[in-house]
């Protein structure tokens, strides 16, 4: 009996020991800190409304506070790709163009004097979108804005000349907007296929960003398919750290 209970216990414990391994991933190696990084948020919101996409503002301020602390060079994703010494550069990005990217988000970052990328797709439904005069205000301050297709379309589900359209329509509504090139795409839902990747160059964009998880130096991977580090809205402090020295924290 005591033996058939010290193998009891030694599977619970092997079992608890995976669990955690897979939820916090420590056994990634940690990547280089010259390592550029591009982090992803949506949306940020006020105190207890993390969930999902949706980052509350003590969370999201605390994370910017985090990585100025660290010796983060903050810098638009154009910035990023045109400098000669991209070491410890961090790009924030935001998809989809919420209005409290400049209601709650701006002040995080503005203390700081970092510029954001944000991927608007200009008709997309269902939120408060940034106005005109709220973009402008966010450009005065260094932010970039790229597209993000018009309708924030799912591309591999769309026809493909609805798809190029949207592609190539969300460049000329941004610029629009701006008043200023469109250099850089994000592909809505992180959903999209070689073809798209090829409309994309033809529609005249200089990068795209994924929803791939990866840290790695730009000389390794394609402009037109950047990873991301996704920076999902209830993570702790521990996850978030993990997420930004491995490229994510779970399997």
């Amino acid at each position: 009996m005591p033996e058939l209970l010290y193998w009891l216990a030694l599977l619970i414990a092997v079992l608890v020991t995976l669990g955690l391994l897979a939820r916090y991933n420590l056994w990634r190696p940690p990547r280089p800190k010259a390592w550029p990084r591009v982090l992803m948020y949506h949306s940020v919101r006020p105190t207890n409304a993390s969930a999902g996409i949706v980052m509350d503002v003590p969370r999201f301020a605390w994370q910017i506070d985090w990585l100025a602390r660290h010796g983060a060079r903050f810098v638009t994703v154009s910035q990023l790709l045109a400098a000669d010494d991209p070491r410890g550069m961090v790009a924030i990005t935001f998809d989809d163009g919420y209005a409290d990217n400049y209601w709650h988000a701006w002040p995080a970052l503005r203390r700081y004097a970092a510029p954001a990328t944000v991927y608007l797709a200009p008709e997309i439904e269902g939120i408060e979108r940034l106005t005109p005069a709220m973009i402008h205000e966010l450009q005065a301050d260094g932010w970039e804005f790229g597209a993000h297709t018009v309708r924030h379309c799912h591309l591999p589900s769309t026809a493909p000349g609805a798809a190029r359209d949207e592609i190539t329509d969300s460049r000329r509504a941004v610029e629009a907007i701006t008043d200023r090139p469109c250099r850089s795409f994000s592909y809505p839902f992180g959903k999209y296929r070689p073809e798209h990747v090829e409309m994309v160059r033809a529609a005249g964009f200089e990068s795209a960003v994924t929803t791939r998880k990866a840290i790695a130096p730009l000389e390794r991977v394609d402009r037109l398919e950047l990873p991301r580090l996704s920076m999902v809205g209830q993570m702790n402090r521990f996850e978030f750290w993990l997420t930004y020295t491995r490229g994510r924290y779970r399997v």
